[in-house]
C-alpha cells in the first residue's frame, strides 16, 4: 500500500503575493481573497495603505524573527484562487501542487504549507520557515515512528523535502542558511521559476508612477505599497541589466531610488546579492523547474520624461565571458546582446543558477504551479526517481504576451503569441477565471507590427472579471495567465 510514497516531510513555499493575509488585530482579510477588494474605488485605498510596511516592518530581518517576531499583519494560507497584480501578472493557486504531494505521502500530515508575510525581508521570513520546518519535520517523524508498517527495517528517518515557487526559493535559501542542521536534515529543494540573480520585473513595479501619463487607480495603490516593501525590493536583479549604450551596469541603490524603490532598503538587497556572488550557497538535492521560451524582460534603459527617470524594460540580456567581462562585437565594440527569454517574469539564467538538474518546460511564471509537467517533476522528486534527460533550454518552443497593466472595460486587449511558424493547430481562447463562463474563441493571425513573426489576437471583455488566456499548440502542455480587466477609470 506504501510501496509508491514518500516518507519524507514535505514543506510548500509559494512565492511573492502568494499567502493569504489579514490584519492580525481585527481579522480583516488583507489580500489572497477577493480581488474586489483591491480593486474597490472606496475600500482599496485603505487596504493598500494598510500593506504598506512600516518603520519596524522595513528594519526586519532574521534576528528580528527569531527574538520577537512581527505581529501587525498575519499570514493564514496558502491562495487557494487566482490573483492578479499589475506588471506581475497572475498568480494561480497552489491547492494542486499541495494534493499532488499529499497523493505521494502515507498521510495528508506529511505536507505542510507555509504561508508567509512576502511584504517583509526574505532573510526575516527565512528564520520563520527554519523555525516552522523543523517542528514539521519532528511532529512528522514522531507520526511516522508511531506506524511500524510505514518503514521498512533499515530505513532512514523521514527527511525534508521543499516545494518553493518564485520568490519562495529564496526565503528557502535563506532558510537553510540560517540554520546549517536544518539543511542537512534536507534531502531536495525544488525550486520553480526562483529568481536567484532577481527579476528586472521588480524594478518596473516600482517604477509604475513614472513610467505612466496618468496612472489608474490600482497601478498607483500598487506602486505606493511596493516602494515600501522590503519583499519587492529583495527581488531587485544582482546582474548587469543597466543598459548605458557602450556599457551595461548593475543596478545600485542609488538607481533604484531614481526608479522609484527605497534606497536603504535596495543597499541592503544589492549587498545580499553581492555576498552570494562572491561566496555563493548550494541548496541540498536541488532541482530547477525553469519556464522558458515566454517573451521577458531581462534588462533596462533609463529614459527621462519630465524630470523623472522612467525604467523601460527590454527583452535581452547580455553575454558575460569566462573573464567575467562582458562580451562585445569585436567591430564595433558594443556590447552583444541575446534573448533569453523565461517565463515571463523571471528569465532563464536568473532561475536556473546554482544547479546542473534542471527540468524546462513553456509556462508562465505566476501559473506554473498548475502546470501539468511542472507537477509530474514534483511527483518524480518526491518519490526520488531518477533524473530525466536535461531537454529543453534552448528558448524555443510556444510563448504568450499579455498586458502588464490589464485591460479595461471596453478596450481591445492584445493577446501575442511567439515562437510558432504558424497558426495552423493552434487555438488562443479566454475564459472566466473566476466564474467558469465557457471561453471566448480567437482566430491568431500575423502581427504586421512584429518582425519576429509572432501571431496577435484580439479580445474585448464584455464584464469586468480576471480572465485565463490559454494558448494550446495541440503538441505541449497549454501555456495559461491570467488578465485583469477592470471598469475604465481602475
Amino acid at each position: 500500500m506504501f510501496d509508491d510514497c514518500t516518507r519524507d516531510a514535505c514543506v510548500v513555499v509559494p512565492g511573492i503575493m502568494g499567502s493569504v493575509l489579514e490584519d492580525a488585530a481585527t481579522g480583516r482579510p488583507l489580500w489572497g481573497v477577493d480581488l474586489a477588494t483591491i480593486t474597490d474605488a472606496l475600500h482599496g485605498g485603505a487596504l493598500f495603505t494598510t500593506l504598506q510596511a512600516d518603520a519596524r516592518e522595513r528594519e526586519a530581518d532574521g534576528d528580528t524573527a527569531r527574538r520577537a517576531p512581527l505581529t501587525r499583519i498575519r499570514a493564514t494560507g496558502l491562495l487557494t484562487k487566482p490573483w492578479w497584480v499589475p506588471v506581475l501578472k497572475g498568480f494561480d493557486p497552489y491547492s494542486k501542487a499541495i494534493k499532488v504531494l499529499e497523493k505521494v505521502t502515507p498521510a495528508r500530515e506529511a505536507v505542510a504549507p507555509f504561508p508567509y508575510d512576502w511584504r517583509l525581508a526574505v532573510s526575516y521570513n527565512g528564520a520563520l520557515l527554519a523555525r516552522a520546518a523543523r517542528a514539521h519535520l519532528e511532529r512528522w517523524r514522531e507520526r511516522v515512528a508511531a506506524v511500524p508498517e510505514w518503514l521498512t527495517a533499515g530505513e532512514a528517518r523521514p527527511r525534508l523535502v521543499f516545494v518553493a515557487h518564485s520568490m519562495g526559493g529564496l526565503v528557502v535559501r535563506a532558510a537553510l542558511e540560517q540554520d546549517p542542521e536544518l539543511a542537512a536534515d534536507t534531502r531536495a529543494v525544488v525550486t520553480v521559476g526562483t529568481p536567484f540573480l532577481g527579476s528586472v520585473k521588480s524594478v518596473l513595479v516600482l517604477n509604475l508612477l513614472h513610467a505612466q501619463r496618468k496612472p489608474g487607480r490600482l497601478v498607483r495603490r500598487v506602486q505606493a505599497m511596493a516602494a515600501t516593501l522590503p519583499g519587492v525590493h529583495d527581488l531587485l536583479p544582482g546582474y548587469r541589466c543597466l543598459d548605458r549604450g557602450m556599457d551595461v551596469e548593475r543596478l545600485t541603490a542609488g538607481d533604484v531610488a531614481r526608479f522609484g524603490g527605497d534606497q536603504d532598503m535596495a543597499t541592503r538587497s544589492l549587498d545580499e546579492r553581492a555576498r552570494y556572488r562572491k561566496e555563493g550557497f548550494a541548496l541540498p538535492g536541488h532541482r530547477a523547474i525553469v519556464g522558458e521560451a515566454q517573451p521577458t524582460v531581462q534588462s533596462l534603459e533609463e529614459r527621462p520624461h519630465a524630470g523623472l527617470a522612467v525604467a523601460a524594460g527590454r527583452h535581452y540580456a547580455f553575454d558575460i565571458g569566462d573573464d567575467l567581462e562582458l562580451v562585445r562585437d569585436p567591430r564595433t565594440g558594443i556590447p552583444a546582446r541575446r534573448d533569453s527569454l523565461g517565463d515571463g517574469t523571471v528569465h532563464t539564467p536568473s532561475a536556473r543558477i546554482g544547479t546542473d538538474a534542471i527540468t524546462y518546460v513553456y509556462g508562465q511564471h505566476g501559473t506554473l504551479m498548475r502546470h501539468d509537467e511542472v507537477l509530474r517533476q514534483i511527483r518524480r522528486i518526491a518519490l526520488e526517481r531518477p533524473d530525466p534527460a536535461n531537454l529543453g533550454g534552448d528558448g524555443t518552443g510556444p510563448g504568450l504576451e499579455t498586458p502588464d497593466l490589464g485591460g479595461s472595460l471596453g478596450t481591445p486587449l492584445a493577446l501575442t503569441v511567439t515562437g510558432l511558424d504558424s497558426p495552423a493547430g493552434v487555438s488562443l481562447s479566454v475564459h472566466s477565471a473566476t466564474t467558469g463562463r465557457p471561453g471566448h474563441p480567437l482566430t491568431l493571425r500575423p502581427d504586421p507590427e512584429r518582425t519576429d513573426g509572432a501571431l496577435s489576437a484580439r479580445f474585448t471583455a464584455d464584464v469586468p472579471d480576471l480572465y485565463r488566456v490559454v494558448l494550446d499548440t495541440h503538441r505541449h502542455v497549454p501555456v495559461t495567465q491570467l488578465v485583469l480587466v477592470t471598469p475604465p477609470d481602475a
